[in-house]
């Protein structure tokens, strides 16, 4: 299976041939026992961007690739959890929109979370998947069985995570990640066939 536009953290050296091969290996690998995503939202589902006008609160941008995504991953039995350092109405309207049940805005703590969501899935850790972009994200990311982050992330970010989608946050990112997920758990075919007709 050949998958197109991964960018894997390596090594500062460009790894031989053999070297990449393993390297992606591990990452399908990584990706074949994900039961569960989690994700940050200002700066991954978005670009971070606030927009303040004359009415109280602010507004985002979502991008709806990641909508379907989330879809697809609710469809194919894989949870989505939306853990944000924010308290935003926008992202619990974003959640409740996409009938993601686990909305956590407002937890810059987030370490918490995802043991609270390891233990309502009765998961482990490297059943998990997180999308982060910012310190906040970085004991998520240490932890958790596939890690992955924008190519905007801040740099101790793209050092820590598994997989760097090759795109800003905004862009995408989870749409990148679900599609490598199924893939590597042989469902990606189900999803596009419903497409297809």
């Amino acid at each position: 299976m050949l998958m197109v536009g991964i960018r894997i953290c390596v090594p500062r050296r460009s790894p031989r041939p053999s070297a990449r091969l393993f390297l992606m290996q591990s990452l399908l690998e990584r990706a074949r026992n994900i039961r569960l995503v989690c994700t940050d939202v200002d700066g991954v589902l978005t670009d971070g961007s606030l927009h303040f006008g004359l009415e109280i609160g602010h507004t985002k941008s979502f991008n709806v690739r990641d909508g379907a995504a989330i879809k697809w991953l609710q469809g194919c039995q894989i949870p989505v959890a939306f853990i944000s350092g924010l308290d935003s109405p926008a992202t619990r309207k974003r959640a409740e929109g996409l009938k993601v049940e686990d909305c956590f805005a407002g937890h810059l703590a987030k370490l918490p979370i995802l043991e609270q969501l390891c233990a309502k899935y009765a998961l482990r850790p490297d059943q998990v998947a997180h999308l982060g972009d910012d310190l906040p994200d970085l004991p998520l990311l240490s932890r958790v069985g596939l890690a992955c982050c924008p190519a905007d992330a801040a740099q101790e970010i793209l050092e820590a995570c598994h997989y760097v989608v090759p795109v800003p946050g905004g862009r995408g990112v989870l749409r990148s990640v679900a599609e490598l997920i199924l893939k590597a758990q042989g469902s990606w075919d189900r999803v596009v066939s419903g497409y297809r007709g």
